[in-house]
């Protein structure tokens, strides 16, 4: 079969065309043969019952008159027809009444196994003998019919036909293949042949006749379609030239160096980049051994990273380079790859001296201060990470510490002298203190007027680290009392340590930190100009602070504050308003003083979003009492402002909103604000304090004495009230300084036209010797508890109008 289809196009043809004509000859034929018999089936049933017909009457008669004679020459007549293999006739009851059959004939064309395929269904043909007059049943006679015959003169009857079929189909393909031959064979080797000439323009030196005959065909548009695809063809060959003039161009003229390696890691092409970095022409680079170029030191990296690159998978190195003595790193970008049996390697090579000077002045600032030159807090966080592990992975005791330093007075200086002179004094004191440091020192600046200091491996139990680390605290407060000369200035600081030592046994870094960093607020406390080592009672304190900065941002978060109001009165115990008193009650540690928790929400930030929300709940609780009518427009709502929240560029634009929010008389309000806040910028508060008169709101200055107004100031302020510290008052009776006070600013007020209004009344003696002396309004226990909403208007508003003194 592959010879045959291996020869020529007509060959193959021609074989295929006779070959399916025949068998579709065949198969035609035997069905027309498979038909034929069907039909023959039928003529032979039709003559089988008419001979049956015939002899019926006469055969009747003869068993009628037991005539076997004439019976036997009747059916003897039936044999006479080739058809018929035997006959028998059998009276009524069975019994056998002649018989007859056939002298066999072996001269049959066809076998028994054709006729048991063709004519298996053809039956044997019985008939009842029957006498109308007289009635009488005869029995019956049976023909079997010889199948050989009858098939045998079906085929000789179709043998003609078949062969005239087959002849005609095998002419027919002849024809065809000629046919074929002419129109397409013949042409397509005429194509053939003059594609073997043709010439550089893509012409095909073809006969006229061609064009003629196939001008508008599938053969004329073959050559059509060849005539194209050689113009792609040079067209393509022509780009592929110029892709490559433009490949080698950009290869000569990149940036980036490049050597392409064979499959034995010798270089065959190198760029002009590549020779200009490594100051070594194409051809001494290519007879060059590969590890000339690199140090020793990066060689081996460089190796194993090539021996273990994979096909198609790029991989980025970075190694040093050797340039006529010079060292110069560089970023190898390598890829290896497969071009039909050929295996090579590219390496891109990227000069990163420059990027690795940046990446070192980027560490640099990430990691040291621009001020002192020193290592900064990131870089200490990092070493006493460092120190941690390798602590926790001895298995002998082993000490070190960290010790936290604060300048006193710092701010103070900064502020009068200059930051300028800040800085250089600070420098001054990193420069005093390097010269202390030892091999196992890392010093710090953490921020601001902070430093730090790591003590690596001092001793091995923790009495002697604790000695070490007092010692050295002390040499450093020694250092920081000599005098700075800074800018023309003596300078005289002191400074504040705080330390702890660790043995590895440490959760965190952070812990260490907090350590140290407590120990300093306890030596601040202390008085300053001191070191003071952590203690695990310092921790308690620590840790009961941190409980509670969670507790309030859970209380914030989920509004866990509630407002009481403990009401004002006058001189007649008449009702004049009430102060809003924040409470919290914690589900843990029941409830926590306002002196206690506020002071630690204006350290951590919540101070402003707790103010908001007192100023939003006394608002609705007036705009509640107003509806109800429970409250007079003469009244005031006096509400504490801290003096973050009262800083806030947002507050103005707030408390406006708030006012509009829960329609309140503005003239209800009466906020109080501190001393204090008057220190940070009087210029601003003024301006503020004026927008909110303005607004029609009262001015309180609360806790009045214990700050340090100036009376220079405190005439200009538009406040309306002072609220005299119950500090002065609780002692109003037995202290004749805190009397004097009272006195003072008793009198003061009413000089600047202010009222007063003293709060802390705790007992009626107090609250007579207060109206002696002319203050006429109160708040203080005397008077009434704080109470919430709900209780202070049964207590204290219900019975306005009959007040009675106790």
């Amino acid at each position: 079969m592959d010879v045959v289809f291996s020869k020529s196009l007509l060959f193959k043809q021609a074989i295929l065309t006779l070959a399916l004509a025949i068998v579709l000859s065949v198969i035609s034929s035997v069905i027309q043969l498979v038909n034929a018999i069907q039909y023959q089936k039928t003529q032979i049933n039709q003559n089988f019952e008419e001979l049956l017909a015939i002899v019926d009457k006469p055969l009747s008669e003869a068993m009628f008159r037991l005539d076997i004679d004439y019976a036997q020459q009747q059916i003897d007549s039936l044999l006479l027809n080739a058809s018929i293999a035997h006959v028998e006739v059998r009276d009524d009851a069975g019994v056998l009444f002649v018989e007859a059959t056939a002298a066999t004939s072996n001269h049959f064309a066809v076998s028994h196994s054709l006729v048991n395929y063709f004519l298996s269904d053809l039956p044997d043909y019985q008939r009842r003998l029957r006498l109308e007059t007289p009635v009488f049943d005869a029995g019956t006679v049976t023909l079997l019919p010889e199948k050989r015959f009858l098939l045998n003169k079906i085929f000789k009857e179709h043998l003609s036909i078949l062969t005239y079929n087959l002849f005609k189909d095998v002419l027919l393909a002849s024809l065809i293949c000629l046919l074929f031959y002419l129109l397409v064979t013949r042409p397509l080797r005429r194509l053939t042949e003059s594609l073997s000439t043709v010439d550089v323009n893509g012409n095909f030196p073809l006969p006229s006749s061609f064009y003629r005959h196939h001008h508008s065909d599938e053969l004329g548009d073959l050559h059509t379609t060849f005539s194209l695809l050689w113009k792609k063809l040079n067209t393509a060959l022509s780009d592929l030239e110029r892709s490559d003039n433009h490949t080698k161009a950009m290869i000569e003229h990149a940036a980036d160096g490049m050597l392409l390696l064979d499959q034995n890691d010798r270089v065959i092409l190198v760029n002009s980049a590549a020779e200009i970095m490594l100051k070594i022409e194409g051809v001494g680079l290519q007879s060059n051994v590969l590890d000339a170029l690199y140090t020793e030191s990066s060689w081996a990296q460089f190796t194993d990273a090539l021996n273990g690159l994979k096909l198609d998978e790029p991989l980025t190195v970075e190694a040093t380079y050797k340039a006529k003595d010079i060292e110069l790193s560089v970023e190898i970008r390598m890829v290896k790859y497969q071009i039909q049996s050929n295996i090579e390697t590219l390496l891109l090579i990227r000069d990163v001296s420059e990027r690795k000077q940046t990446q070192a002045h980027i560490h640099h600032l990430a990691y040291y201060d621009s001020v002192t030159t020193l290592p900064n807090r990131q870089y200490f966080v990092d070493q006493v990470g460092n120190a941690l592990r390798n602590q926790k992975t001895k298995t002998s005791g082993c000490y070190s510490a960290v010790i936290f330093m604060d300048l006193d007075r710092f701010k103070t200086i900064n502020d009068s002298l200059g930051h300028d002179v800040g800085d250089q004094l600070l420098a001054c004191v990193a420069t005093q203190l390097s010269l202390l440091m030892d091999d196992n020192v890392i010093i710090a600046r953490m921020g601001g007027d902070e430093f730090a200091f790591l003590f690596i491996n001092i001793a091995e139990n923790a009495v002697q680290a604790e000695k070490l680390s007092t010692q050295f605290a002390n040499q450093l407060m020694t250092a920081c009392q000599q005098v700075k000369k800074v800018a023309r200035h003596e300078v005289h600081i002191t400074a504040s340590l705080g330390g702890t030592i660790f043995d590895g046994k440490e959760r965190s870094v952070e812990a260490i930190l907090k350590q140290a960093d407590t120990a300093l607020y306890r030596a601040k406390e202390s008085g300053r100009n001191t070191f003071a080592l952590y203690m695990d009672d310092m921790q308690a304190v620590s840790d009961a602070r941190l409980e509670m900065e969670k507790a309030l941002h859970h209380a914030t978060e989920n509004t866990l504050f509630q407002l009481y109001y403990q009401p004002q009165t006058n001189a007649n115990n008449e009702l004049i308003g009430a102060e809003a008193l924040i409470r919290w009650n914690d589900p843990k540690r029941g409830f926590i003083s306002p002196a206690e928790f506020i002071p630690v929400a204006e350290e951590i930030g919540l101070i402003v979003e707790i103010g908001h929300w007192v100023l939003n709940e006394a608002l609705s609780q007036v705009a509640t009492w107003l509806r109800e009518g429970k409250w007079r427009r003469s009244w005031r709502m006096s509400i504490n402002v801290s003096p973050i929240q009262f800083q806030q560029a947002s507050f103005l634009p707030m408390l406006t909103a708030q006012l509009a929010k829960h329609k309140v008389p503005a003239s209800c309000i009466d906020l109080e604000i501190t001393e204090n806040m008057l220190l940070n910028d009087l210029a601003t508060s003024l301006e503020k304090m004026n927008d909110i008169k303005g607004m029609g709101i009262h001015l309180s200055i609360d806790d009045f004495g214990t700050g340090y107004s100036s009376l220079k100031y405190l005439k200009s302020l538009p406040i309306d009230r002072l609220k005299i510290d119950q500090s002065f008052v609780r002692d109003l009776l037995t202290d004749k300084s805190d009397e004097a006070i009272v006195h003072a600013v008793i009198a003061m007020a009413k000089a600047l036209n202010i009222s007063v209004i003293a709060e802390g009344v705790e007992t009626f003696l107090h609250y007579e010797r207060l109206r002696e002396i002319g203050c006429y309004y109160y708040q203080g226990y005397y008077f009434g508890h704080p109470l919430p909403s709900d209780d202070f208007t049964v207590a204290f508003v219900d019975s306005v109008l009959s007040p009675k003194l106790s």
